[in-house]
Protein backbone atom coordinates (compact mmCIF):
# COMPACT_ATOMS: atom_id res chain seq x y z
CA UNK A 1 0.00 0.00 0.00
CA UNK A 2 1.40 3.41 -0.99
CA UNK A 3 1.75 6.33 1.42
CA UNK A 4 -1.17 8.07 -0.26
CA UNK A 5 -3.38 5.00 0.10
CA UNK A 6 -2.39 4.61 3.76
CA UNK A 7 -3.21 8.26 4.41
CA UNK A 8 -6.60 7.93 2.70
CA UNK A 9 -7.32 4.76 4.68
CA UNK A 10 -6.38 6.54 7.91
CA UNK A 11 -8.63 9.50 7.11
CA UNK A 12 -11.56 7.15 6.62
CA UNK A 13 -11.15 5.89 10.17
CA UNK A 14 -13.60 7.33 12.66
CA UNK A 15 -13.17 7.13 16.42
CA UNK A 16 -16.26 7.81 18.48
CA UNK A 17 -15.66 9.01 22.03
CA UNK A 18 -18.72 9.11 24.28
CA UNK A 19 -18.69 10.95 27.61
CA UNK A 20 -21.25 10.02 30.25
CA UNK A 21 -21.88 11.03 33.84
CA UNK A 22 -24.03 13.18 36.08
CA UNK A 23 -25.10 16.75 35.19
CA UNK A 24 -22.54 19.49 35.96
CA UNK A 25 -19.63 17.04 36.07
CA UNK A 26 -17.95 18.92 33.23
CA UNK A 27 -18.42 16.65 30.20
CA UNK A 28 -19.18 19.51 27.80
CA UNK A 29 -16.22 21.50 29.12
CA UNK A 30 -13.89 18.54 28.60
CA UNK A 31 -15.01 18.24 24.98
CA UNK A 32 -14.56 21.98 24.52
CA UNK A 33 -11.09 21.90 26.07
CA UNK A 34 -9.96 18.99 23.91
CA UNK A 35 -11.21 20.73 20.75
CA UNK A 36 -9.19 23.77 21.76
CA UNK A 37 -12.19 25.98 22.50
CA UNK A 38 -11.02 26.90 26.01
CA UNK A 39 -12.86 24.42 28.21
CA UNK A 40 -15.66 26.82 29.16
CA UNK A 41 -19.23 26.23 28.01
CA UNK A 42 -21.93 28.81 28.74
CA UNK A 43 -21.86 30.79 31.96
CA UNK A 44 -23.59 31.02 35.29
CA UNK A 45 -27.03 29.46 35.04
CA UNK A 46 -26.31 27.93 31.63
CA UNK A 47 -28.47 24.97 30.67
CA UNK A 48 -26.53 21.73 30.21
CA UNK A 49 -26.61 19.32 27.29
CA UNK A 50 -30.04 18.15 26.24
CA UNK A 51 -30.01 14.55 24.97
CA UNK A 52 -26.57 14.34 23.40
CA UNK A 53 -24.36 16.73 21.47
CA UNK A 54 -21.88 15.51 18.87
CA UNK A 55 -18.86 17.53 17.76
CA UNK A 56 -15.91 16.79 15.51
CA UNK A 57 -12.16 16.80 15.98
CA UNK A 58 -9.14 15.09 14.43
CA UNK A 59 -6.07 13.28 15.70
CA UNK A 60 -3.33 11.48 13.84
CA UNK A 61 -5.25 11.45 10.57
CA UNK A 62 -8.33 9.94 12.19
CA UNK A 63 -11.63 11.79 12.39
CA UNK A 64 -13.05 11.98 15.89
CA UNK A 65 -16.65 12.23 16.98
CA UNK A 66 -17.09 13.51 20.52
CA UNK A 67 -20.50 12.57 21.91
CA UNK A 68 -21.45 14.48 25.06
CA UNK A 69 -24.37 12.64 26.69
CA UNK A 70 -26.67 14.57 29.02
CA UNK A 71 -26.74 13.47 32.66
CA UNK A 72 -30.52 13.02 32.43
CA UNK A 73 -30.06 10.34 29.76
CA UNK A 74 -29.16 7.65 32.29
CA UNK A 75 -32.68 6.29 32.45
CA UNK A 76 -33.62 7.26 28.91
CA UNK A 77 -34.41 4.76 26.15
CA UNK A 78 -32.18 6.88 23.92
CA UNK A 79 -29.02 6.01 25.86
CA UNK A 80 -28.48 2.96 23.66
CA UNK A 81 -28.57 5.18 20.56
CA UNK A 82 -26.13 7.65 22.07
CA UNK A 83 -23.68 4.86 22.90
CA UNK A 84 -24.01 3.08 19.57
CA UNK A 85 -20.71 2.38 17.80
CA UNK A 86 -18.63 3.98 20.55
CA UNK A 87 -14.92 3.15 20.48
CA UNK A 88 -14.27 4.86 23.81
CA UNK A 89 -16.58 5.57 26.74
CA UNK A 90 -15.35 8.01 29.39
CA UNK A 91 -17.15 8.09 32.75
CA UNK A 92 -16.80 11.63 34.09
CA UNK A 93 -17.29 12.69 37.71
CA UNK A 94 -16.71 15.88 39.66
CA UNK A 95 -14.13 15.18 42.36
CA UNK A 96 -15.70 17.92 44.53
CA UNK A 97 -19.11 16.22 44.33
CA UNK A 98 -19.39 12.82 46.00
CA UNK A 99 -22.79 12.07 44.52
CA UNK A 100 -21.46 12.47 40.98
CA UNK A 101 -18.96 9.71 41.74
CA UNK A 102 -21.40 7.41 43.52
CA UNK A 103 -23.85 7.61 40.61
CA UNK A 104 -21.19 6.18 38.30
CA UNK A 105 -22.16 2.74 39.62
CA UNK A 106 -25.51 3.18 37.84
CA UNK A 107 -23.82 4.51 34.73
CA UNK A 108 -21.41 1.57 34.60
CA UNK A 109 -24.25 -0.92 34.92
CA UNK A 110 -26.34 0.78 32.22
CA UNK A 111 -23.43 0.97 29.78
CA UNK A 112 -22.30 -2.62 30.36
CA UNK A 113 -25.86 -3.91 29.97
CA UNK A 114 -26.04 -2.21 26.57
CA UNK A 115 -22.72 -3.52 25.33
CA UNK A 116 -23.19 -7.05 26.68
CA UNK A 117 -25.20 -7.91 23.58
CA UNK A 118 -22.87 -6.05 21.21
CA UNK A 119 -19.91 -7.70 19.51
CA UNK A 120 -17.91 -4.49 19.58
CA UNK A 121 -16.76 -3.54 23.09
CA UNK A 122 -15.49 -0.01 23.76
CA UNK A 123 -12.41 0.97 25.70
CA UNK A 124 -13.69 2.44 28.97
CA UNK A 125 -12.04 5.04 31.19
CA UNK A 126 -12.65 7.10 34.31
CA UNK A 127 -11.98 10.84 34.44
CA UNK A 128 -12.09 12.85 37.67
CA UNK A 129 -12.74 16.44 36.63
CA UNK A 130 -12.05 19.75 38.43
CA UNK A 131 -8.60 18.91 39.79
CA UNK A 132 -8.04 22.68 39.94
CA UNK A 133 -10.35 22.50 43.01
CA UNK A 134 -8.34 19.76 44.71
CA UNK A 135 -8.63 21.60 48.02
CA UNK A 136 -12.39 20.97 47.82
CA UNK A 137 -12.06 17.26 47.04
CA UNK A 138 -15.02 15.21 48.31
CA UNK A 139 -14.10 11.88 46.71
CA UNK A 140 -11.38 9.81 48.35
CA UNK A 141 -8.55 8.78 46.08
CA UNK A 142 -8.60 5.25 47.50
CA UNK A 143 -12.27 4.90 46.50
CA UNK A 144 -11.49 6.06 42.98
CA UNK A 145 -8.63 3.59 42.62
CA UNK A 146 -10.76 0.74 43.94
CA UNK A 147 -13.63 1.62 41.59
CA UNK A 148 -11.32 1.81 38.55
CA UNK A 149 -9.72 -1.52 39.46
CA UNK A 150 -13.04 -3.31 39.99
CA UNK A 151 -14.42 -2.18 36.64
CA UNK A 152 -11.15 -2.36 34.68
CA UNK A 153 -11.17 1.32 33.83
CA UNK A 154 -8.30 3.51 32.69
CA UNK A 155 -8.05 6.14 35.43
CA UNK A 156 -7.36 9.85 34.83
CA UNK A 157 -7.67 13.03 36.88
CA UNK A 158 -7.55 16.50 35.44
CA UNK A 159 -9.30 19.79 34.83
CA UNK A 160 -11.31 21.10 31.90
CA UNK A 161 -10.75 24.62 33.24
CA UNK A 162 -6.94 24.48 33.40
CA UNK A 163 -6.49 21.82 30.72
CA UNK A 164 -4.51 19.53 33.04
CA UNK A 165 -4.41 15.95 31.70
CA UNK A 166 -7.26 16.50 29.21
CA UNK A 167 -5.18 16.19 26.07
CA UNK A 168 -3.09 13.42 27.58
CA UNK A 169 -6.14 11.34 28.56
CA UNK A 170 -7.89 11.68 25.21
CA UNK A 171 -4.71 11.15 23.22
CA UNK A 172 -3.69 8.01 25.10
CA UNK A 173 -7.14 6.46 24.71
CA UNK A 174 -7.36 7.29 21.01
CA UNK A 175 -3.85 5.95 20.39
CA UNK A 176 -4.79 2.66 22.07
CA UNK A 177 -7.88 2.27 19.90
CA UNK A 178 -5.88 2.99 16.74
CA UNK A 179 -2.99 0.80 17.81
CA UNK A 180 -0.56 3.70 17.71
CA UNK A 181 2.07 4.92 20.12
CA UNK A 182 0.85 7.80 22.24
CA UNK A 183 3.07 10.92 22.26
CA UNK A 184 4.80 12.09 25.39
CA UNK A 185 2.81 13.99 28.00
CA UNK A 186 1.91 17.51 27.02
CA UNK A 187 3.38 20.93 27.34
CA UNK A 188 2.30 22.34 30.73
CA UNK A 189 4.39 19.90 32.78
CA UNK A 190 7.23 19.72 30.29
CA UNK A 191 7.48 23.48 30.26
CA UNK A 192 7.84 23.65 34.03
CA UNK A 193 10.47 20.92 33.97
CA UNK A 194 12.35 22.70 31.19
CA UNK A 195 12.33 25.92 33.20
CA UNK A 196 13.75 24.11 36.21
CA UNK A 197 16.48 22.50 34.12
CA UNK A 198 17.33 25.83 32.49
CA UNK A 199 17.60 27.49 35.87
CA UNK A 200 19.92 24.75 37.10
CA UNK A 201 22.13 24.98 34.02
CA UNK A 202 22.25 28.75 33.77
CA UNK A 203 23.06 29.32 37.45
CA UNK A 204 26.82 28.78 37.89
CA UNK A 205 28.07 27.04 41.02
CA UNK A 206 29.52 29.36 43.63
CA UNK A 207 32.89 27.60 43.39
CA UNK A 208 33.28 28.96 39.84
CA UNK A 209 33.38 32.58 41.11
CA UNK A 210 37.01 33.42 42.09
CA UNK A 211 35.96 36.71 43.64
CA UNK A 212 33.75 35.05 46.22
CA UNK A 213 35.92 34.99 49.37
CA UNK A 214 33.24 33.18 51.38
CA UNK A 215 34.00 29.90 49.68
CA UNK A 216 37.75 30.21 49.81
CA UNK A 217 39.39 27.81 52.23
CA UNK A 218 41.76 29.08 54.88
CA UNK A 219 44.63 27.21 53.31
CA UNK A 220 43.95 28.81 49.95
CA UNK A 221 43.65 32.23 51.56
CA UNK A 222 47.08 31.83 53.23
CA UNK A 223 48.65 30.91 49.89
CA UNK A 224 47.22 34.00 48.26
CA UNK A 225 48.41 36.18 51.15
CA UNK A 226 51.94 34.69 51.01
CA UNK A 227 52.08 35.18 47.27
CA UNK A 228 50.99 38.80 47.62
CA UNK A 229 53.59 39.37 50.40
CA UNK A 230 56.42 37.84 48.29
CA UNK A 231 55.51 40.05 45.38
CA UNK A 232 55.70 43.14 47.56
CA UNK A 233 59.16 42.08 48.87
CA UNK A 234 60.50 41.53 45.35
CA UNK A 235 59.32 44.96 44.25
CA UNK A 236 61.02 46.60 47.17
Amino acid sequence: MSDTEEEEESLRKFVKITLVGEPASGKSCLCSRYRGDGGVVGGAGAVGTQGAEVSAAQWGGAALRLCDVAGAALHSDMLRNYLYDSDIVIFVYDLTNLQSFEKLTDWIKAVKDIFDVESKKPLMALFGNKSDLEHQRAVRLSCVQKFASEHLLENFKGSARSGEMVNTAFTNLIARVLGKKAPLEGAPYKKNQDNQVTDQISTPPLMQDPANSLIMSRKMLRKVQRKASSSVCRIQ
